[in-house]
């Protein structure tokens, strides 16, 4: 069931239980009271329920009785990605600030950054060569919802290749400055939930903005080119 061929009952049942949660994993919302909310009856809220759980955008359990209702990552990239479609429409803000709090990486970014086929693209397309490692910053809790926003965003595309022993997928990446520092979020086209970004730019990060893990440091991100 994508946006198109979902029903505003069932699109706007999603919005009220994000509302409902309100920073909270999941909330205890009757078919009943849902209802009411949406104007219709018990059966349609319940129906439309079931819809969605089967569908995969909610996890339903019962807690003490009583109906616990849960958006699904699914369910949450769907509202990012119209919420960030009706942002380029209405001309949203072009950029986010982000707080993260540097630490160390096992160097698989240094590792893929250093791939001919990544190097060439990101020459072109940001204009630079990239120093050959990554900034990792583990996000603060309360920036979770940008993170999300820019995983649901188009970003610049880096294409995927392939060698004659394995495929590295496509990348996408944001413009954004740390501490006043040109730099770039990048992050893989298909990622799963992490609360990590990682950082290239054609300096080294760390020693230019003298970092070290634990440091705390601020980025604007630019979410449309």
């Amino acid at each position: 069931m994508s946006l198109l061929s979902m029903s505003s009952l069932h699109y706007v049942t999603l919005k009220v239980i994000k509302q409902q949660e309100s920073g909270k994993n999941g909330c205890e919302l009757s078919t009943t009271s849902l209802g009411k909310i949406l104007s219709t009856s018990q059966q349609t809220a319940s129906r439309i329920i079931i819809d969605l759980t089967r569908e995969g955008y909610l996890e339903r359990s019962l807690v003490n009785r009583r109906q616990s209702l849960r958006l699904t990552k699914k369910a949450l990239d769907l509202l990012f990605s119209e919420y960030n479609e009706l942002g380029s429409l209405l001309d949203q803000s072009r950029t986010i600030s982000l707080t993260g709090i540097v630490e160390g990486g096992l160097g698989e970014g240094r590792y893929y950054i250093s791939r001919k086929n990544y190097v060439i693209q990101f020459q072109e397309k940001l204009g630079y060569i990239p120093y050959l490692g990554t900034l990792n910053l583990r996000m603060l809790p309360s920036e979770a919802i940008y993170i999300d926003r820019l995983r649901n965003s188009p970003g610049i595309r880096i294409e995927g290749f392939s060698t004659d022993d394995r495929t590295f997928g496509p990348v996408k990446a944001f413009r954004a400055t740390a501490e006043g520092v040109e730099c770039a979020v990048i992050m893989p086209e298909r990622t799963v939930h992490s609360e990590t970004l990682e950082l290239i730019s054609k300096e080294y990060l760390r020693e230019r903005l003298h970092l070290s893990d634990g440091s705390r440091i601020s980025v604007e991100v630019q979410i449309k080119e």
